[in-house]
């Protein structure tokens, strides 16, 4: 019975424990602000489209969409 008891006490303290180590607040993926400029969005399409599966190639194709749509705005990689 004894040993119930503490199995009992020590399943609670790791639940809590446990509980107690999780993050209050949910991992954010970022602003998705962007998703409602349409011409941005076709424009990344159709570097997407022309680079198939070249890295570099949509990597220079996304920082031109920048550009072209987001001119001087903070916080966008040119």
């Amino acid at each position: 019975m004894k040993t119930i008891t503490l199995s009992v006490y020590a399943a609670l303290i790791a639940v809590v424990t446990l509980a107690g180590s999780a993050q209050l607040t949910p991992a954010a993926a970022g602003s998705l602000d962007w998703l409602g400029n349409d011409n941005y969005v076709r424009c990344l399409k159709y570097v997407s489209a022309l680079a198939r599966g070249d890295a570099a190639a949509y990597d220079r194709g996304r920082r031109a969409c920048n550009r072209q749509y987001y001119p001087g705005h903070p916080g966008y990689d040119y």
